[in-house]
């Protein structure tokens, strides 16, 4: 009879690096190759090594070691996949048909790069300054990757840039979501997403895409590149340039001057084009600030704004006092004003009577501190000082072409005021309105007085600097005489003379009242 058999002890497995493989082996970088030795000592009759990957026999190789009666055998998997995963890999060791094989497994752990990364939402345009969230998802890292954000080759940081990262319950997606608010300065910038792994080698993957930005169109408005700003005269031809920086392209530009919108008028030298201005034969009344408007889908966006300053030559300014009523022996301030661009560098006056046209010395006239006015002081001592007073000033644009003219006259009584009417009347006051005449070439200002119409008695008695009245507490129901005098230092003119009324206290004025009146000359 044959004597029993002696089972093995059990099997024990080794990596690479002779270390004993617990239940997990590895883990191991995916494509690589795994080496696992399992030894079996012991056993009577010698007991036969295999392996088994799941219930799935796998040929390895076996050896018979010397010491102490061991016998090994190595299991090579070449080129590691997914599929390998998880795989429980058996050695077991049997030497008889009646007791269970002698085993121990170890579950194959490998790691992987990522297969793919995508960025999604990035097919539609992004606003300026306006927040966003980019997703990007990776999958099939093992372990999960790691998402990084990187424009233009610099990892994206807070607090300016903020991302979250996230996994699927069985680790292999990965979702990172980047938030931030784009700028102008960002359009075709490269953004990327980059999955890694660093557990593996070649272990990053990344997605990139060229950031499209839209904004609101930046106008930057320069003259002629051929003008001087500080040399441009009256009869030149002018030109600007408008350069658009905007995404999309600016659709629409529009031309202003003085904050309103200009429209084309060839006729007038006036030639708008989307990026050109020309303005021919320019004149002073074209001095101001320019700019641009560009419009796209984002919004209107207005340049900067370029002053134009037009030289010409000195002109008299409208409603200056003409005539000054001078008695001989006195001073009379003529006060000349002119504009011009530039300021005037200089005055020149000049008389003229009957007889003859004397220029006046420079001691005689000064001007004035903000340079735009002149100062003749003048005195007449004889009937031939009395004649038009001229002045011209003169700028880097050239001399004045028409003098400012003034008359020395001699003085007197001012003239009468005229088309004097009742505007308004109550029961106790009335409103008069009169239009100044000739104020003899003096300050002159105007009295109003009011009389009963039957008789000399004096109601009212009022001076004002224009001829407009207002006079109030009188009687209600009388009938009224009104003169209204101009005066001056030379006295007062003749009177205008109205009649009128103030209304009885049971009268209620519900019509329009027509106040006739006429005017007399009052013997004095």
């Amino acid at each position: 009879m044959a004597p029993p058999a002696i089972p093995p002890q059990k099997p024990t497995i080794i990596d690479e690096k002779g270390k004993e493989v617990s239940s997990v082996a590895g883990p191991y970088e995916g494509g690589s190759d795994m080496k696992l030795t399992c030894m079996v000592s012991g056993g009577k009759p010698q007991p036969r090594i295999t392996w088994w990957r799941g219930d799935k026999i796998i040929k390895g190789t076996e050896t018979r070691s010397g010491f102490q009666n061991v016998l090994s055998s190595q299991l090579i998997i070449r080129s590691l996949t997914r599929s390998d995963l998880h795989t429980a890999i058996t050695c077991k060791a049997s030497n008889n048909n009646i007791s269970q094989p002698m085993s121990t497994t170890t579950t194959l752990d490998i790691q992987f790069h990522p297969l793919g990364v995508e960025i999604f939402g990035v097919n539609n345009p992004l606003s300026a300054d306006r927040k966003y969230e980019i997703p990007c998802q990776t999958y099939g890292s093992r372990p999960p990757a790691q998402i990084t954000w990187i424009m233009d080759g610099k990892e994206l940081k807070p607090p300016r840039f903020n991302y979250t990262q996230s996994e699927s319950t069985d680790g292999n997606v990965t979702t990172s979501t980047l938030t931030f608010v784009p700028t102008r300065h960002e359009n075709d910038r490269l953004l990327t997403c980059r999955a890694s792994n660093k557990f593996v080698r070649n272990g990053q993957k990344e997605a990139t895409f060229k950031l499209n930005v839209f904004y609101v169109p930046i106008p930057l408005l320069t003259l002629g590149s051929n003008l001087n700003p500080d040399d441009i005269e009256e009869g030149d031809d002018v030109y600007f340039e408008c350069k658009v920086n905007a995404n999309p392209w600016a659709y629409k530009v529009l031309w202003k001057q003085n904050g309103k919108v200009m429209q084309h008028d060839q006729k007038g030298g006036i030639i708008i084009s989307s990026s050109d201005l020309a303005l021919q034969g320019i004149t002073r009344d074209q001095s101001g600030n320019y700019s641009c408007v560009a419009s796209n889908v984002e919004g209107d966006g207005e340049s900067n704004v370029v002053s134009l300053k037009i030289m010409y030559k000195p002109i008299c300014l409208p409603d200056q006092k003409r005539v000054y009523g001078i008695a001989k022996q006195e001073n009379a301030e003529v006060l000349c004003e002119v504009e011009s661009y530039p300021a005037p560098d200089g005055f020149k006056w000049s008389f003229n009577n009957s007889a003859e046209l004397i220029e006046v010395p420079q001691n005689r006239y000064r001007s004035e501190k903000h340079h735009f006015s002149s100062r003749l002081t003048y005195t007449p001592k004889s009937e031939l000082d009395y004649g038009t007073v001229m002045c011209w000033a003169s700028n880097l644009a050239g001399k004045q072409m028409e003098p400012c003219i003034f008359h020395i006259i001699t003085a007197g009584r001012p003239d009468p005021p005229y088309n004097c009417s009742i505007i308004n009347q109550t029961s106790e006051s009335v409103e008069i309105e009169c239009t100044e005449g000739f104020d003899g070439g003096q300050p002159q200002y105007f009295i109003l007085e009011i009389y009963e119409l039957q008789g000399e008695l004096l109601l009212a008695n009022v001076s004002a600097y224009s001829p407009t009245f207002s006079v109030g507490g009188l009687e209600a129901g009388k009938e009224l005489k009104i003169a209204v005098y101009a005066a001056n230092s030379k006295g007062l003119s003749d009177p205008t003379m109205l009649e009128g009324y103030t209304l009885k206290v049971a009268e209620k004025q519900t019509d329009v009242f027509e106040i006739i009146w006429k005017q007399m000359l009052l013997d004095r």
